[in-house]
């Protein structure tokens, strides 16, 4: 089983060529960045007290309210699956500490967004009023992996967790569509009523970004477009079970945990009937869903 994440684990598979044979076309490709955007907002203290009658000790609204506080549930959503594709999407309310944050954060200038300059330090004077609306939409899966680097998954550029990897991302019309619907409906949540001023981050520092990686070694019925079958099984390598992020087959539009969970637990009787074959003795250790009883028909079926 191989489970190193999104971001490792087509790099493992295209290192271990010389040792297992071609891997299939789809490893590193169709990589998905689960169509993640970010805003910042500033937010206008007399109007947060005056419109949302928020108040806290010495005549504070909003302000640092936010500092310390992790990502919470989303917030608001616009998941109908009866709307087109690419206009799909979850927001929720995350918190940077200043650093990554202040630097990508873009202000409102004369000649439109910048992320530096007289105006970007008026917005920095203003941090403690600031929140970040982190987007999860569709995209493209338009992202494709390198030749795998020297070593592990990137060229370490510092020691500070800085690298620098073999992965191209650029977005299509489609995923720069859904973020441009995303971002509006940000600003018109947070500007309306003259709550706040929102700012896109700029893309021009480090292009798209993504705190949950997806797809990049995926599961489905296509070879032509998936490495894995729909057990999780790497094509032309049985045996080879993939079990992260990395075989979701596309973008989500809400946070991934428990979509990943949930197809690893599906992966299951897969990897113990395979084993089963190759006369591994194996069972399960905790009941299945369902129970212990239905776990071993699955995998009786499987291995039939």
């Amino acid at each position: 089983m191989l489970a190193a994440g999104a971001g490792a684990t087509p790099v493992i598979l295209q290192r271990s060529e010389p040792a297992l044979g071609a891997m299939p076309f789809a490893v590193g490709r169709y990589f998905s960045g689960n169509g993640e955007r970010l805003n910042t907002a500033v937010l206008n203290e007399d109007r947060v007290r005056e419109v949302l009658g928020l108040s806290r000790p010495g005549g504070k609204a909003y302000q640092a309210n936010q500092i310390g506080r992790g990502p919470s549930v989303a917030s608001w959503d616009r998941l109908d699956a009866s709307l087109p594709e690419f206009s799909r999407f979850s927001l929720e309310q995350l918190y940077f500490p200043p650093g990554l944050g202040t630097i990508l954060a873009q202000a409102a200038s004369p000649d439109g967004p910048a992320w530096f300059g007289p105006e970007k330090k008026e917005m920095l004077r203003q941090w403690n009023s600031w929140l970040t609306i982190f987007t999860m939409s569709e995209d493209d899966n338009e992202g494709v992996f390198g030749p795998p680097p020297p070593t592990g998954n990137a060229v370490r550029i510092s020691q500070q967790m800085l690298g620098q990897a073999e992965l191209a991302y650029n977005p299509t019309k489609n995923t720069l569509r859904g973020w441009a619907e995303s971002d509006a409906a940000v600003k018109d949540i947070l500007e309306r009523d003259g709550l706040a001023k929102v700012m896109p981050w700029t893309n021009e520092v480090v292009g798209s970004y993504t705190v949950h990686p997806l797809a990049s070694c995926r599961i489905g019925d296509d070879p032509a477009t998936s490495a894995l079958d729909d057990r999780h099984e790497l094509r032309n390598h049985p045996g080879i079970f993939v079990t992260d992020g990395s075989a979701v087959p596309c973008g989500l539009t809400v946070n991934p945990a428990l979509t990943i969970a949930a197809l690893a637990e599906r992966a299951m009787p897969a990897i113990v009937a395979a084993a089963s074959e190759r006369g591994v003795r194996v069972r399960y250790g905790a009941p299945a869903p369902g129970s212990v009883a239905s776990a071993t028909r699955a995998v009786d079926r499987t291995a039939a």
